[in-house]
């Protein structure tokens, strides 16, 4: 092993110069803006720059080009963009010299915070602005979902720095109590991240392999995936950190002494269930849109490879009804941004009142103006019936040029209508389903039903992180000599209990046995009064109840002779 001990050699030097260097800021601050000039003398933005069309006769109706507003505003966020990766690192650098005190990394963690929230503000404002103009889907994008999802990400970048200022304002068996927290925390996440990927990987590894699928593609598609898999993988993290640390507390009586100078039982738990809290609202963060659209782009990407289609390609073999206006439509590929490429291989059957076919479109290529909602067909045929057999037949064409297109007009369907009849709930956030409902309201409640059940889903799932703890908490604290092994035992039973009542209650509210908001809530219910009730008989130094068939008939005929005394003195 004596090859290795150069670098590291060389990596323990560059750390103290870091860590003790007073030229250690300068230089980082320099080589930031080198690197920011060497980009924009090499044309960084211009990737970021909106394309022309290649071909000017497939420009759908009423196309203008970009306003110069928006090559500006293009030119500012690439530099924007790119100064938070260069910056990362001079936030890094500033980190590393303040550790261990946190006093000093809070300055630099606001400044880092203020500039990322500026960032995404900017960027999710001009992306809301540039759909909002070209409106290529004619997606109905609801307000008050993107003013939440706004607040929801301001709140997520600004909360690092509240925390640290929380951890500072500590007191000293506070702050021993998070950080025996935080370490089995953080390395659990980071086992049950690795094992998450490792497994996935070893099952589609062999798809990767076959279809020539790139190590760093890999890399980016499960950096991607991250929302997705921290939302799977926190409530259990939360549950084993919890039982771990307060279980080396236990067995140190670490507890018992913390009690012992007069600190109540939720004094000594609160960094806890502050963790879970904020464990919980990163969790909502990402759920509210990330994390379903991550797990769809995994289920569509793992698609592609297995069919060996494109990325840019979302669905092919698109079927559509319109059954008031007696439509049918077949769409051959849908491409994945419609700004660039339009739709492909085109059919259109148009019925009369009585299911005949009366006309039909063929075409190569379609667009959608949002402006007067016209459908644009390129390079195809209409076709006329009568009594099921064809009468007519011309090609496209627009009157006084020879371009083959024909254009339509007061047809309801947009590329949104025609994508959401393929949408599944599961993959879609907040306000896509909002988009979902908002499209295709004149469906009946049980097609609608598991949309909606999802909807509050989406709040109420990232909240079993804190249930958990809440129920593992009490568990994991043992006064006694009666030892530790009952309360994990418990709690982990209660964490899949938790998982099938979960799953019990969704299906019920998307099958329309009872609503949706009590049904996706109705587990946080049951689980957390029981996490209260027995947070208090530990508080209170008791016994825990005994889940055995002896004490369930006991406390069954206990409830029972209750509810017939009362219901005797209410007779009499």
């Amino acid at each position: 092993m004596k090859f290795l001990q150069p670098p590291i050699d060389l990596l323990n030097a560059c750390w103290r110069w870091v860590r003790f260097s007073p030229f250690a800021p300068v230089a980082v601050w320099m080589g930031a803006i080198v690197v920011m000039l060497l980009c924009q003398h090499w044309g960084y933005h211009e990737m970021f720059m909106p394309q022309l069309p290649s071909n000017f006769l497939d420009l759908p109706k009423g196309w203008q080009p970009q306003p110069d507003g928006v090559y500006v505003s293009l030119y500012l966020l690439a530099y924007i963009r790119l100064f938070v990766l260069v910056g990362g690192v001079v936030y890094h650098v500033y980190m590393v010299r303040a550790f261990p005190n946190p006093k000093r990394m809070l300055l630099p963690t606001w400044i880092a915070a203020i500039y990322l929230t500026f960032w995404a503000l900017a960027s999710n404002f001009y992306d809301k602005w540039e759909s909002t103009r070209a409106g290529v889907t004619g997606e109905l994008v609801s307000g008050p979902a993107f003013v939440i999802q706004m607040i929801l990400m301001v709140c997520l970048l600004l909360s690092p720095p509240f925390m640290l200022q929380y951890f500072i304002r500590c007191k000293i068996l506070e702050r021993y109590v998070l950080r025996t927290f935080l370490q089995p925390l953080i390395f659990c996440f980071i086992a049950f991240c690795t094992l998450w990927i490792v497994m996935d990987v070893l099952d589609h590894l062999a798809d990767f392999r076959q279809n020539n699928v790139g190590g760093l593609d890999i890399v980016y598609f499960y950096i991607k995936l991250v929302p997705y898999i921290y939302v799977t993988v926190a409530p259990v993290t939360l549950l084993l950190a919890t039982l771990y640390a307060l279980g080396k507390m236990s067995r140190a009586n670490e507890l018992i002494s913390m009690l012992g100078v007069g600190r109540s039982l939720g004094q000594v738990l609160r960094p806890i269930f502050i963790a879970g809290i904020y464990a919980s609202f990163l969790g909502t963060v990402a759920n509210y849109h990330w994390a379903p659209n991550a797990a769809g782009h995994k289920e569509q990407l793992m698609d592609d490879v297995k069919e060996q289609l494109k990325q840019d390609v979302l669905v092919r073999g698109l079927v559509y009804r319109n059954s008031q206006e007696r439509r049918t439509w077949f769409i051959g590929v849908v491409p994945s941004d419609l700004r660039k490429e339009p739709l492909r291989r085109i059919e259109v059957r148009q019925d009369d009142e009585n299911g005949h076919l009366v006309k039909s479109w063929f075409a190569r290529s379609a667009n959608w103006s949002r402006g007067d909602h016209t459908w644009s067909f390129f390079n195809g045929t209409e076709v006329i019936y009568e009594d099921g057999s064809v009468v007519g037949m011309k090609a496209f064409n627009i009157e006084g040029t020879t371009k083959n297109r024909k254009d339509e007009t007061g047809w309801s369907e947009t590329p949104w209508i025609l994508l959401s009849g393929s949408l599944t709930p599961e993959f879609l956030g907040v306000p896509q389903i909002l988009s979902y409902l908002n499209a295709n309201h004149a469906y009946g409640a049980s097609k609608l039903a598991p949309f909606r059940t999802h909807l509050f889903y989406r709040f109420a799932q990232p909240w079993q992180t804190l249930l958990v703890v809440i129920i593992a908490a009490p568990l994991g604290v043992v006064f006694s000599r009666r030892g530790l092994l009952g309360g994990v035992a418990s709690s982990i039973f209660i964490f899949f209990f938790l998982l099938f009542i979960d799953h019990l209650f969704l299906n019920l509210g998307k099958g329309l046995h009872m609503p949706s908001f009590l049904a996706v809530w109705m587990p946080h219910i049951i689980l957390g009064s029981m996490g209260v009730y027995i947070f208090r008989l530990r508080a209170q130094n008791r016994d825990l109840p005994t889940f055995n068939l002896k004490a369930i008939i006991g406390g069954a005929t206990s409830l029972w002779n209750t509810l017939r005394m009362r219901l005797t003195k209410a007779r009499a």
